[in-house]
């Protein structure tokens, strides 16, 4: 399978700004793995492969087939069977930055623009400007070295034309959590055009020409796709160690002399149960069944129901709920436990117990008289 952390880290490393591009001899990640500038494994001075921290690599100490030989059998213990080509192939869905991994599929830009609209833009709006606290996907291009010194000068804005170096692996994060209320319903032509759309939001020319709304998008043409900030972004050289200690092989440490600190205050945003009673931060004082309300509401309702994206009920506004006033209780519950239409189960976080959501329901329904 592709490595996925590799398409991560190219949307997650540091971005360079435009000034440094003209850098001498600039070390950006390539789309294509095989061009990385810095090699996988070294060698020491013997010519054996070695590990970050000097650690001679074995390999071959112990075969496949000797662990099938081994006394220790896996027989009878369910450890399950070994992989089939086409158990790998359902899983393996990531594509990488080169363009590998891209399935069949096709679909113009005008049909993806429609499939945005329908399935998108209630978050990210119609023109990919973003709703409320929904990521902006277009515009922003040149914006990456501008360096406010104060609140209200602009800042760099981080879109798909702007900042990200590669657009394949787009593909394989929308399929997989896109929309959010329905992740992994997009067919790979529906995905093939809303990315053709976004393309064309952003003014990105491919060859040298325009997308234009017959342009139909598909494997091919994301692979000859080549972002602004394509080279913004530095490589990180997994052979060079963090730390510059020497490996231990004498002398270590004692570890039962070890004693191991602990933070006693919990500072997460998530406030973990504790029996069936949950405690504000400080751990002393008992929260009550409206502070947990609140403090769901606030991490896990908001982004929808404070602007009343998608048809949901605007928090504090009387009219927005007073269909849902009309319904039995124990629907309404029962809807935000399963989710309805854009609403997902538990509003995504399906961490949190039937109760609390039900606390939240009634602390919604309070505040929204």
């Amino acid at each position: 399978m592709y490595i996925s952390m590799r398409n991560l880290t190219l949307l997650i490393g540091t971005a360079l700004i435009a000034t440094s591009l003209s850098a001498a001899k600039l070390s950006y990640t390539p789309a294509n793995p095989d061009m990385y500038p810095y090699p996988s494994t070294a060698k020491n001075k013997q010519g054996l492969e070695t590990n970050v921290d000097g650690a001679i690599i074995r390999k071959n100490v112990i075969t496949v087939k000797e662990v099938y030989k081994s006394q220790i059998s896996g027989k009878n213990h369910n450890f399950g069977v070994k992989a089939s080509k086409e158990i790998v192939k359902a899983w393996d869905t990531d594509t990488r930055p080169d363009g590998k991994g891209l399935p069949d599929g096709a679909m113009n830009v005008e049909k993806g623009a429609q499939v945005f609209a329908a399935k998108c833009a209630t978050c990210h709006g119609d023109f990919g400007e973003g709703v409320d606290r929904f990521p902006v996907l277009a515009g922003g291009i040149g914006t990456l070295k501008l360096h406010p010194k104060t609140g209200g000068d602009p800042g760099p804005l981080k879109t798909i034309g702007s900042y990200a170096p590669y657009i394949a692996p787009f593909f394989w994060y929308i399929q997989t959590a896109m929309p959010l209320s329905a992740p992994k319903s997009l067919s790979n032509s529906e995905v093939y055009g809303i990315l053709g759309y976004l393309l064309q939001l952003n003014e990105i020319q491919v060859n040298g020409a325009d997308i234009e709304d017959d342009t139909v998008i598909d494997r091919k043409f994301i692979k000859a796709v080549h972002l602004p900030n394509e080279k913004g972004f530095e490589y990180n050289n997994l052979r060079k160690p963090d730390t510059h200690n020497t490996r231990c092989m004498k002398n270590c440490i004692d570890k039962s002399k070890m004693v191991v600190m602990h933070i006693k205050t919990d500072a997460t945003v998530v406030k973990p149960p504790f029996g069936d009673e949950r405690y504000s931060f400080d751990n002393n004082k008992k929260e009550s069944k409206s502070d947990i309300g609140k403090t769901i509401y606030e991490n896990t309702c908001a982004g929808c129901h404070d602007s009343g994206i998608a048809g949901a009920p605007k928090f504090g506004e009387k009219a927005d709920w007073a269909h849902v006033r009309k319904e039995n209780i124990k629907d309404v519950f029962e809807h935000a436990l399963k989710g309805l239409n854009a609403m997902p189960p538990k509003g995504g976080d399906m961490s949190l117990k039937d109760e609390d959501v039900k606390s939240t329901v009634k602390y919604m329904l309070e505040k929204s008289k």
